[in-house]
């Protein structure tokens, strides 16, 4: 009967050094936690003077490159696809740029000059299928890079 108790007893202390430890280790992982700072997912704050900066070079890149995959804007801006997105339809709806999004996930950007030659093959031949303008887009509408 004493080997039994002495041997509960013996259970239960290891039982409560294990629960002191995982308490100790869980204290440490606390302050551990709290002397990282967190901010904003990595994304640095900008003054608006860069932000506009940046902004201008998102106009400029998808100006010059004509053709850009979504997901590479977004690594070379440091943006979430999402975030691209965005943008580029706020600037789209501002009138800044014109262009399309497919469905592969690219941007293709329209100049004005493209756009106003597209509008006059319309005007121009009537009556016309989404066809006849994908065809005549090509002609129409330049796909490379443009120096700057």
């Amino acid at each position: 009967k004493q080997w039994y108790q002495r041997r509960v007893r013996g259970k239960e202390e290891e039982r409560k050094a294990k629960e002191e430890q995982e308490r100790r280790e869980h204290e440490e992982y606390l302050l551990l936690k709290e002397s990282f700072a967190v901010e904003d997912e990595g994304q640095e704050a900008l003054d608006e003077e860069a932000q506009r900066n940046l902004l201008l070079e998102f106009i400029d890149h998808l100006k010059t490159r004509k053709v850009v995959q979504l997901d590479d804007l977004g690594a070379h801006f440091n943006l979430k696809i999402h975030e691209v997105v965005e943008r580029i339809e706020s600037l789209q709806e501002e009138g800044v740029i014109n262009g399309v999004i497919d469905d592969r996930g690219k941007f293709i950007y329209i100049s004005e000059e493209e756009m106003k030659s597209v509008v006059k093959f319309i005007q121009q031949h009537g009556r016309v299928s989404i066809s006849d303008v994908a065809a005549a887009s090509n002609r129409l509408i330049n796909l490379e890079p443009v120096d700057s």
